[in-house]
């Protein structure tokens, strides 16, 4: 049901000989409710939702395994094709958060993250990266208040398909779920086109970027795919997005214990970030199976973030949750439990 329109949902209940509003109906409750299933939608008739499930089914993705760990729960899905892809659920006192995918594996080899040396298949369509939000809202039976693309894949190289997906997220039912704009943030790891693309869309989303390093030398070693986009026309790319979208962008960078995590190092970001308001975000590096990097050590973590504050760049250190079982920022596979 969701890879349909709404005009295409009319047309398909006019030719069963029920009126078109069944597709307001429709939407409108799983949109407002979140449902796992026909089952759930009671604003539909038993003999419609039976028929619905044979011949419209209501998603693509079919989970196949789900992961409870600390305050995160983990959701591998098998698209139509038999592509894998997975998705995160992750709880706060103050929030919960959907972290989505937006592509099948990655291109861009981050030399740090298991998603990357899973290799690239596909983009994901705009209603498989919807399904995600619906699927993990109707299945746990909890609604997340924000979403996060910063699942698998980058998602300025599928713009299309997500932007679109961020359309149906933030539109209010029964045309979506209704997520404040400034509730949506899309990470990249600096795709200069899309950012200037972005910067055009009247979105309130935020914007995080992954800089890994100030650095060219540093930040090729670190992500390969990025050598192509110069960090000085990532930054310019940003200011023009803060400036149009007058939005406050997020810089992430991942902490490498003697690799980018030196005082002179937070130096170079320190002349890098000045330039326009933004904020950073550490993320001390989560262990990923045959990677030879470490995480710094806690003393040397807070040092990276003192040199940025006193500066005057508001800076957190993110401890990603759900580490236990391979949900945290990085680790990220897609594949079944047991296998290689």
């Amino acid at each position: 049901m969701t890879a349909m329109s709404a005009e295409e949902l009319a047309a398909l209940f006019k030719s069963w000989g029920e009126p078109a509003f069944r597709a307001t109906q429709l939407r409108d409750f799983v949109f407002r409710q979140g449902v796992a299933s026909y089952e759930q939608v009671t604003n539909l008739s038993k003999e419609l939702r039976q028929r619905l499930s044979r011949e419209a089914p209501l998603y693509e993705l079919a989970p196949v395994e789900t992961s409870a760990g600390d305050e995160a729960t983990k959701w591998l899905w098998r698209a139509g094709d038999g592509a894998l892809i997975e998705s995160v659920q992750i709880r706060a006192p103050e929030r919960v958060t959907s972290c989505l995918s937006s592509q099948v594996g990655c291109a861009m080899g981050c030399a740090f993250c298991a998603t990357g040396s899973s290799g690239f298949e596909r983009n994901l369509q705009a209603h498989e990266i919807v399904e995600q939000y619906l699927q993990m809202w109707g299945r746990s039976t909890t609604r997340s208040s924000h979403v996060v693309f910063m699942g698998m894949g980058e998602p300025l190289l599928n713009y299309d398909a997500v932007l679109a997906a961020v359309r149906t997220l933030n539109s209010p039912p029964p045309q979506g779920a209704g997520i404040a704009a400034r509730r949506i943030t899309l990470s990249t790891i600096g795709i200069v086109p899309g950012i200037l693309r972005l910067a055009t869309e009247k979105l309130q989303v935020e914007l995080a970027v992954s800089l890994h390093a100030p650095d060219e030398e540093t930040r090729g070693q670190l992500i390969p795919a990025a050598k192509r986009y110069p960090i000085r026309d990532i930054m310019a790319a940003v200011e023009e997005f803060s400036r149009r979208a007058r939005r406050l962008v997020t810089y992430e960078y991942v902490l490498l214990a003697g690799v980018n995590d030196s005082p002179e190092q937070a130096g170079e970001l320190i002349g890098l970030l000045q330039t326009h308001p933004c904020k950073a975000n550490l993320i001390p590096f989560n262990p990923v199976a045959g990677c030879a990097y470490q995480r710094p050590a806690l003393k040397d973590q807070e040092r990276f973030k003192a040199i940025l504050e006193k500066a005057h760049i508001p800076t957190t250190i993110r401890y990603s949750k759900g580490g236990s079982i391979d949900a945290a920022c990085g680790q990220l596979r897609r594949r079944v439990a047991g296998t290689t």
